[in-house]
């Protein structure tokens, strides 16, 4: 039964032709099932001196002139006996398609056996306030008000029947909405409009009041029919929503607000920012546009089912921009639920934790870094140096400790200019945004030069050239990825192969170096893999945190892996920005 319906006696059709009748409309016409009516038109169950009007009616509402139109007719019903009713219409979706929802209510002498029987099962049991106006009277008085009007407002029916219902109206109400209900009275048109009323004890509420002319078939209005609808605690969500979006706006934090079944409603500008999608393309998308794939079904479906049994979730994930950037979040989900429990909406707030993330990891291999191998190299200097300060010492163990030293001290050059590179990581003028033409070949060529004892292979899968966040940044971490590569093989000559693969499915492009060393060791690969040195798991150096450093400052990600027969192929996965570069 749709949402709108306002009494247990309905009909929905498609011009003039039934698709569906409700149990109370069988139970009032007398008849014994629905299929009696279904396929039948509306002008067999009308008498003929209404058709003319009621088609009017329909053709009306299904052209949008206006949303909902009333008219007093007389039923047939199938005990040969006629009833009065009023048939008020208006657009439904019904079954995927445009239906014209007719409400049937029954009119009848309200001190009568039937009418009191009728008033209690149709109007008096809605759910809203409906009431009935007589304008041939003067000032236009109430004549019918059902139970649920007089619950709504507090009054007992004999203090509301004679009067106007503007009495309802105190110091809150607007003029605007009254007007505009005025001058639909006037026109003799249907309106709906929101207003401030009060009830008998003074408390204000929000009414959503629909007010309907009921026309004889002659086309006069005999009657106004009225619909009385508390939604105080909906007007109160939206200003509660739109006191959460003015904060939402200027907010750092994504935020993102769904329907329960996860369809984005509302995304700030901040979400805008990170993402990279605009509110009009999330809107009517679901959630999973971020996912990156680090995280599996599991982990979403214990999210779904914590979430929609109206618990607060929160973690910390990886999601996916719009161009196929991963970046890591600190991500909150709140349930909002109605006064029933019911959960309506979900609002989600993203904290983007990638930089937090590098610097604790940054300021972690620096300190150690510092306190280990720098230490260890003081060591082995001041220890050959006081060797040397020996001058009995033997010529070829001076040579020895003159090369340890050497040694020692290239190493720390060798952290100074890695420490070099990281600054340029942090460097707050470098340009991360803007898409730069990467060329492989060219670098491949450079490094054939630069290490002419080293077999270096290209496999490039389409064109050479790619598109990346600030190609300088990444080509050192490359440089470093080779020259780790050449450094690990013990074998000669070295033998190296870049690889370029393109991934449009995931919008990726992976750039691997593979050796065919000894390959890296496990407690390395788990150090960097894991993001977190301890004092007794740690990096060996610093070129794998930078060469990981540089990939997520690029939205990426790097993979370690063993490489056949031997050896190890380290993976750099970019957003494929071919076509962004472009557009």
């Amino acid at each position: 039964m749709p949402s709108n319906a306002v009494s247990d006696s309905f009909l929905v059709h498609s011009g003039i032709e039934i698709v569906y009748a409700d149990p109370g409309f069988c139970t009032l016409i007398g008849a014994e099932s629905r299929e009696q009516f279904v396929g039948r038109s509306l002008t067999e169950i009308v008498t003929p001196a209404y058709h003319s009007a009621l088609c009017e009616q329909v053709a009306r509402i299904e052209n949008g002139d206006v949303p909902v139109l009333g008219l007093a007719v007389e039923l047939r019903t199938l005990t040969d006996q006629s009833r009065r009713v009023i048939l008020v219409s208006s657009l439904i979706e019904w079954e995927g398609s445009q239906r014209v929802q007719t409400t049937v209510l029954p009119i009848v002498e309200a001190d009568s056996p039937t009418g009191r029987l009728l008033r209690e099962h149709a109007m008096d049991e809605a759910p809203i306030g409906i009431t009935i106006s007589d304008p041939s009277q003067s000032d236009n008085p109430l004549v019918y008000v059902n139970d649920g009007f007089c619950e709504l407002t507090g009054y007992p029916r004999e203090e509301i029947l004679g009067q106007n219902c503007r009495f309802l109206q105190g110091e809150a109400t607007r003029e605007e909405p009254v007007a505009q209900m005025r001058a639909a009275i006037q026109a003799e048109e249907p309106v709906t409009v929101e207003l401030r009323n009060y009830r008998k004890d003074g408390s204000m509420f929000w009414n959503r009041v629909t007010i309907v002319p009921i026309r004889s078939d002659s086309g006069t209005v005999t009657n106004y029919l009225g619909y009385q609808q508390d939604i105080t605690a909906e007007k109160r969500f939206e200003q509660d929503l739109t006191l959460f979006k003015e904060q939402a706006e200027g907010s750092s934090k994504a935020i993102m607000i769904t329907d329960p079944d996860g369809t984005i409603q509302y995304v700030n500008p901040a979400f805008e920012r990170i993402t990279g999608y605009a509110a009009a393309e999330a809107i009517g998308l679901n959630p999973r546009i971020l996912k990156s794939g680090q995280q599996d079904d599991e982990f979403y479906a214990e999210l779904w089912e914590q979430i929609t049994a109206g618990d607060v979730w929160e973690a910390d994930l990886t999601n996916q921009t719009k161009h196929g950037e991963l970046f890591e979040v600190r991500q909150k989900i709140i349930p909002v639920t109605d006064e029933h429990g019911n959960v309506t909406q979900f609002v989600a707030i993203e904290q983007d934790i990638t930089e937090k993330m590098l610097t604790t990891q940054t300021l972690d291999v620096l300190n150690r870094v510092l306190r280990h191998n720098l230490r260890n190299s003081l060591n082995v200097i001041d220890g050959h140096a006081e060797l040397l300060a020996d001058e009995e010492m033997d010529p070829e163990a001076r040579q020895v400790s003159i090369g340890a030293i050497r040694d020692q001290a290239r190493a720390m050059q060798k952290i100074g200019e890695k420490t070099a590179d990281i600054r340029e990581i942090w460097d707050p003028t470098a340009d991360h945004q803007t898409w730069d033409r990467f060329d492989i070949e060219t670098l491949v060529d450079a490094y054939r030069s630069r290490y002419p004892d080293v077999a270096i292979t290209a496999r490039i899968d389409g064109e050479p050239a790619i598109h990346v966040r600030n190609a300088n940044l990444f080509e050192q971490a490359l440089d470093e990825a080779v020259e780790n590569a050449i450094k690990h093989v013990d074998q000669s000559p070295p033998d190296v192969t870049i690889t370029v693969r393109r991934d449009p499915d995931a919008n990726q492009v992976c750039v691997s170096v593979a050796d065919s060393g000894s390959g890296i060791p496990e407690t390395e690969r788990h150090v960097i893999e894991s993001g977190e040195e301890t004092p007794l798991n740690h990096s060996l150096g610093v070129g794998f945190w930078l060469m990981e450093w540089v990939t997520t400052t690029l939205g990426g990600e790097l993979t370690i892996a063993d490489n056949e027969p031997r050896g190890s192929v380290v993976t750099f996965r970019l957003p494929n920005a071919d076509r962004s570069a472009v557009e």
